[in-house]
């Protein structure tokens, strides 16, 4: 029983961390779907167009799957505010 019980404890916690970053990610005006689509047939996907940003999370994932690849994704929109081609990675290094 008390397995069970810290096991739901833990499975919720996980719900409420993927909350938690998703309501953080969408405070930068970025549209999150999370389990809706397959994500362009990958685990996620980032999408910008002009102002509009999304990002996509495939459907099947587990909780800790979708918190990785929600972190990934919005390192996506990170070089992205940088870099609109995302073509380098050059500002990181950069010592302006």
């Amino acid at each position: 029983y008390c397995r069970l019980f810290r096991r739901l404890f833990e499975m919720v916690n996980q719900r409420n961390r993927i909350v938690v970053i998703k309501d953080y990610i969408e405070s930068f005006g970025i549209d999150v779907n999370i389990g809706k689509n397959k994500a362009q047939g990958n685990k996620g996907y980032f999408k910008a167009k002009n102002e509009f940003c999304r990002i996509d999370i495939a459907k099947g994932l587990d909780d800790e799957g979708v918190i990785s690849t929600l972190c990934h994704e919005f390192s996506h929109f990170i070089h992205y505010c940088y870099d609109k081609k995302l073509k380098t990675l050059d500002f990181i290094f950069c010592l302006c």
